[in-house]
């Protein structure tokens, strides 16, 4: 599969349920990441993606994050940090996740991506 129809263009910074979907399983499995683990995988389309182009693809995404994914990100950051900026946008979310995805790769959890 094309890797533009797995991760399509943001329309006007808006990404499709698919990709927000995929962002709060990634935000899960980011979550559930053991230290010695490979970097987790989420589906998109049947295809098997990284979390961390998961979070790279979504860091410009202007839409509201629902509650319940903003529930994932509380667990993982903790619950104050996060309601500190009140509604949050997936872009917000995704900076925030991108640094704990990279203090795992600094732990050598895993090999480095290309």
């Amino acid at each position: 599969m094309d890797m533009h129809k797995v991760f399509p263009d943001l329309f006007e910074g808006h990404a499709p349920i698919t990709l927000q979907n995929a962002f709060h399983e990634a935000l899960e499995a980011l979550e559930e990441w053991g230290e010695k683990d490979e970097e987790p995988l989420v589906p998109i389309h049947g295809i098997a993606m990284p979390i961390s182009s998961v979070f790279a693809r979504m860091s410009d995404c202007t839409d509201l994050m629902p509650l319940r994914t903003q529930g994932v990100l509380e667990a993982i950051i903790g619950r104050d940090l996060v309601r500190a900026s009140g509604r949050m946008l997936y872009a917000d979310a995704a900076r925030l996740a991108m640094p704990l995805f990279a203090a795992r790769v600094d732990r050598g959890a895993l090999p480095a991506y290309p």
